[in-house]
């Protein structure tokens, strides 16, 4: 469960809520001062604004979590790999510090719905993503389901070196596949000087299907 953030961060990250509050409070403290008998209409409302700061803020936390994860797999979305991706390439060019991408496709993931369904098929690409979480490093690399059998992940400050070995380390989650003959194909590539976001993907895209054409279940490099 989610710890609960202080009151302070909640009215705070709620703003127009609790300034509303404010004259509310205020006016109940006069009366009180004033020795007059507690206006419980006052707290009520206060109380009733409170609860809705509270509400929204769960509501915004529900919303943005949906908006950014995959449904099926949990993971990031496509629409926040767009986003993420401009960022990530813009931060690696300010700082000359190095971001790598692994383009992960999910080979023969068609001959499971074809044989099985797409319930089993549905059942890989979960395995996957929860496999995929726990080869990448913690709090650094991120894990997109890019659309259909294809994931990916950016690496930043990682260069081709730690990315490759990183890939291997995902290529290894073949046992956690179950026994449907699933493998991966892997492609690793280092960001380029002036290199846009959209060159960065297409070109990861590519030295992944350049794996799948030399027989899939391995891990290439840009040039290999």
């Amino acid at each position: 469960m989610e710890p609960q953030e202080p009151l302070e961060r909640r009215l705070m990250s709620n703003w127009p809520y609790a300034i509303a509050l404010v004259p509310v409070a205020a006016a109940w403290l006069r009366g009180r001062l004033a020795g007059a008998a507690p206006d419980w209409t006052d707290l009520v409302a206060a109380l009733l604004i409170l609860g809705l700061v509270i509400l929204d803020q769960r509501q915004r936390r529900r919303l943005e979590g949906i908006s950014i994860t995959d449904r099926l797999t949990g993971v990031f979305n496509s629409r926040y790999l767009r986003v993420e991706l401009d960022r990530q390439v813009h931060v690696a060019h300010r700082t000359q510090l190095p971001l790598s991408m692994i383009f992960i496709d999910v080979d023969d993931l068609k001959k499971v719905n074809d044989r099985h369904g797409h319930l089993a098929g549905d059942a890989v690409l979960r395995r996957v993503s929860a496999a995929l979480t726990t080869r990448i490093r913690e709090h650094m690399d991120l894990c997109f389901r890019y659309g259909g059998d294809e994931f990916l992940v950016l690496c930043p400050h990682a260069g081709l070196a730690m990315a490759g070995a990183i890939a291997e380390r995902i290529l290894g989650i073949r046992d956690a596949l179950g026994d449907r003959g699933v493998t991966l194909s892997l492609g690793v590539i280092e960001l380029r000087e002036g290199e846009t976001p959209r060159d960065f993907l297409k070109r990861a895209d590519g030295v992944m299907y350049s794996v799948k054409r030399r027989g899939k279940n391995a891990v290439g490099f840009d040039g290999a």
